[in-house]
């Protein structure tokens, strides 16, 4: 047997460690049984395995119930999960490395080093966009539609080219402009929100690869507009109406 000594005191750090198990414990992923006169903790050498790889699975900030389902799979299941989290990170390594590229070539042409192309500059913008982007939303969406999606979606924004980045722009615009005319209407049944659901879904698909993109995709999207209040917050300012989230949701709902 294997004595992991947490007694539960919450002034102490031994106390917090329990706590942590304990919460282990609620979800099912970790099963212990104590001594009844020293109220320590016991576990077996596959117990021990168990709490291993719960710990090691924490250092990617995976939720608990996340955790639970990958170690509810087979060996291979887990293989191929580690997997996916293995190219998330190496995905995750190149953005970065290129975040700081950028930056450095930044910090050396504010000191008069020398000057950055246009094309660098270009790169330096879709680099710091996506990197707003996971910052403000990338845990949500995240969690929504998956690290390799994401991953995906962040790579095929990063290849667009300049002509690309301004039609996008412009799709931003009018988008906005289309909706600001049509905040409030009970009416969905007309071209005008029909050419605004067309819009926005060439706004997805120039930025979601194509195989991601899907009715349900859409609609999950729109339920986010709604529910969360910074996508909320930007359409009602992008229109200047307030109703402007649940209006594009229930166009998107309507025609996907």
């Amino acid at each position: 047997m294997t004595t992991i000594n947490t007694r539960s005191d919450p002034l102490t750090k031994k106390g917090k460690i329990d706590l942590i198990e304990l919460a282990y414990d609620k979800k099912g992923l970790l099963r212990a049984r104590r001594d009844s006169d020293n109220n320590y903790r016991y576990y077996d050498e596959t117990e021990v395995d168990q709490l291993q790889r719960i710990m090691f699975l924490r250092l990617f900030d995976l939720p608990l119930d996340q955790i639970k389902k990958i170690l509810d799979k087979s060996e291979a299941e887990q293989y191929q999960a580690l997997s996916n989290q293995r190219q998330h990170i190496i995905v995750e390594r190149d953005r970065l490395s290129s975040l700081l590229v950028n930056l450095d070539k930044t910090l050396a042409t504010m000191k008069g080093a020398s000057k950055m192309k246009d094309t660098e500059k270009f790169a330096a913008f879709k680099t710091k966009t996506i990197n707003d982007n996971e910052t403000q939303y990338g845990k949500e969406i995240r969690k929504k539609y998956s690290n390799s999606t994401i991953d995906n979606s962040n790579q095929k924004f990063n290849s667009l080219s300049e002509i690309d980045m301004t039609h996008l722009q412009e799709l931003k615009n009018q988008i906005l402009a289309a909706l600001k005319s049509l905040v409030g209407t009970q009416n969905l049944d007309q071209p005008a929100a029909k050419q605004l659901f067309e819009l926005h879904k060439e706004f997805l698909l120039m930025t979601w690869p194509k195989e991601q993109y899907s009715p349900e995709a859409h609609k999950g999207l729109a339920a986010m507009y709604v529910s969360d209040p910074r996508f909320t917050k930007y359409y009602e300012e992008g229109t200047g109406e307030k109703d402007a989230a649940e209006t594009l949701k229930a166009i998107i709902d309507y025609y996907a």
